[in-house]
């Protein structure tokens, strides 16, 4: 179970290449005319950095929300270092039952230090009735 416990956890810094095979399908996958430009939800694929002991399962989870901040348009070729944080845990009681909410914020850099994005999601994942 996660929970309050795991809020301020964050991953390792990932450093990645953008690459124009992975820019390619992603315009696909969402169905968009592939022009070489990197899609604004390619920050939303970034999901090697694993924060310890932080895991959900596929099962019941739905992402409830992504927001993306840009400091400048990404590009085929550019290499990043980006790092995975756990800002907030919490509950909310819905018609469908208990639901608990996890706020993971991801801030990406270039290799000058320099900030390039901001990304804040939110998963939703059903919670037992044993609180798990």
């Amino acid at each position: 179970m996660i929970g309050k416990e795991f809020i301020g956890r964050e991953s390792e810094s990932v450093v990645l290449k953008i690459k124009l095979e992975e820019v390619r399908r992603l315009a696909e996958a969402i169905g968009i005319p592939f022009n070489g430009e990197v899609p604004l939800t390619y920050v939303g694929t970034l999901l090697q950095a694993n924060i310890s002991g932080f895991e959900l399962t596929n099962s019941g989870v739905i992402h409830g929300e992504q927001k993306i901040t840009y400091q400048r348009p990404l590009s085929v070729g550019d290499s990043l270092t980006y790092k995975r944080r756990i800002k907030d845990v919490y509950e909310l009681t819905s018609k469908s039952g208990k639901k608990r909410l996890v706020v993971l914020d991801t801030t990406g850099y270039d290799l000058a230090g320099e900030l390039v994005f901001f990304s804040s999601s939110t998963l939703i994942t059903p919670v037992k009735e044993d609180g798990q």
